[in-house]
């Protein structure tokens, strides 16, 4: 092996490594002691990284965006996680948004959260995007967001196939009857929009299309049939790519790792700079990966049990549309709850 390609095989390497890690349908590469001038420069390079308070957060956007034909007729976050990784203690805890929360941010939008980055800012009249959802779920947790990383469904069915598919366990057996299908959200028989998906509890490998499907589901029969059941199994879709990229077959398959690669670069949008990788690479080596803390910000969790978040009912202040709203009428109890894990 050529100077000149070992070089190259670092570059993958280092450039793949974070990015998709904080993502959060990367962390692997556990064991590239095989490949020494990464290891070298990990070594010597101390992470100078944005954080505040001994943290970096990082929000991690799944984007559903609908086409009539060349046109995007919408934008929508379906997915909307913050990674913040602690300095002092290298645990990473993960933070679900539900997507019908409503915002009044100080961007000048009033929306649920989902539909911001498709927003434009009422004073400069620009495409709110990854930058103004940050701002909004900033306001939202009460935490500065270093960092943002954006993918849509195509690519992340994409990963999946390219690493040959992944073990999830189902925690609970449901039918969901009206799953979407995609290009028929406008059909004029309404039967024709929807289709049946089934899963059953235990352990399923998964492709790239059944995963979407699970983590994508939001009308399931019992438990699985709201959206904050939809946030538990993204997670878990999340650590099952986890374990797959950290299995040993995976670390020295370079022909996968190069194709990983050339999705990222091509097809995720992030404010992570090339200049930060080794540094991300070198924080990412000292992190603990078996010990995760999982939050889903919902209508049950804390406040003593009676839940952060209620749905009004008269929804006529809200178009008519099904929301969440902050039980005590701003963010500061949510924000609180976030500290507690983040902090405490």
């Amino acid at each position: 092996m050529t100077k000149k390609t070992l070089a190259k095989i670092v570059i993958f390497i280092t450039a793949l490594s974070l990015p998709l890690l904080v993502f959060g349908y990367v962390f692997g590469f556990s064991n590239l002691n095989f490949l020494n001038p990464v290891k070298i420069a990990s070594d010597l390079s101390s992470p100078k990284l944005k954080s505040d308070d001994g943290r970096i957060n990082i929000l991690i956007l799944g984007i559903d965006k609908r086409m009539s034909g060349n046109t995007v007729t919408s934008v929508l976050t379906d997915t909307i996680l913050v990674a913040s990784i602690g300095l002092t203690d290298n645990k990473m805890t993960l933070i679900s948004l539900p997507r019908d929360l409503w915002v009044t941010s100080s961007l000048g939008i009033s929306g649920k959260i989902n539909s911001v980055y498709g927003q434009y800012d009422s004073k400069t009249k620009d495409l709110l995007g990854s930058s103004g959802t940050k701002e909004v779920v900033s306001e939202v947790l009460g935490i500065p967001i270093h960092y943002n990383v954006t993918i849509n469904f195509e690519v992340f069915k994409k990963i999946i196939d390219t690493l040959g598919g992944v073990e999830v366990e189902i925690e609970n057996s449901f039918t969901d009857s009206e799953y979407p299908i995609e290009g028929k959200e406008n059909d004029p028989v309404i039967s024709n929009r929807y289709e049946t998906v089934t899963f059953n509890k235990g352990i399923e490998k998964m492709d790239g299309e059944r995963a979407l499907k699970y983590v994508r589901s939001r009308h399931g029969n019992g438990v699985e049939g709201t959206d904050f059941a939809r946030s538990k199994r993204q997670q878990k879709v999340i650590l099952a790519i986890k374990d797959k990229l950290m299995s040993p077959s995976f670390v020295i398959d370079l022909p996968k790792i190069k194709e990983l690669f050339s999705l990222y670069e091509k097809e995720v949008e992030t404010n992570i700079k090339s200049e930060d990788l080794i540094s991300f690479f070198s924080l990412y080596k000292r992190l603990n990966l078996t010990d995760f803390t999982k939050v889903v910000l919902d209508d049950r969790s804390s406040a003593d049990e009676g839940g952060l978040l209620i749905s009004p009912e008269n929804r006529d202040a809200y178009g008519g549309a099904y929301v969440l709203i902050p039980r005590v009428g701003d963010f500061s109890q949510i924000q609180a709850y976030v500290r507690k894990f983040l902090f405490e």
